[in-house]
């Protein structure tokens, strides 16, 4: 299978934010609890002004476990690209292009930075969980706007 080159056109990534903290009670003996449901994934997103211009993406990432979670490790890691759609893309349909993907793109930037950060830590480097970025709530937003209802309701 031949893959087919993306619509979504990164111009540049860069990491804005990046921090690696230990946990000094992290038990390697017992099972690890990493209670991903504590992991705090923020996309921000900048629309251009002006057809031709880039949209910025921030993605954020923040994972502070409790004193019941047995993790090796805490961090946060941001960070911020910037993207086009091609001209053959169909203009109603960039908006969720760039708002499925371009975060996708990010993700996986922030993971393999906190991968490499943690392999340098004490204890062995925890693989963030795939996820997606096209949630009902954005599959209704797009919906509303492709028939012109959208009233500015969802934020980033």
């Amino acid at each position: 299978m031949k893959p087919n080159i993306s619509q979504l056109l990164v111009k540049r990534y860069f990491v804005t934010d990046l921090l690696v903290q230990a946990n000094k009670s992290f038990d390697e003996s017992a099972a690890m609890n990493l209670g991903f449901e504590s992991l705090q994934i923020e996309s921000n997103i900048a629309t251009p002004e002006h057809d031709g211009e880039d949209w910025e993406v921030a993605l954020r990432l923040f994972y502070q476990g409790s004193e019941k979670v047995n993790s090796p490790y805490f961090f946060r890691v941001e960070v911020v690209g910037f993207f086009n759609v091609a001209d053959s893309y169909p203009k109603q349909n960039a908006e969720w292009l760039i708002r499925t993907n371009a975060p996708s793109v990010l993700y996986s930037t922030a993971r393999e930075a906190l991968r490499s950060a943690m392999a340098s830590g004490p204890f062995k480097a925890l693989l963030l969980p795939a996820v997606s970025f096209y949630t009902d709530e954005l599959k209704a937003m797009i919906n509303e706007r492709s028939h012109g209802v959208m009233k500015d309701r969802v934020k980033d």
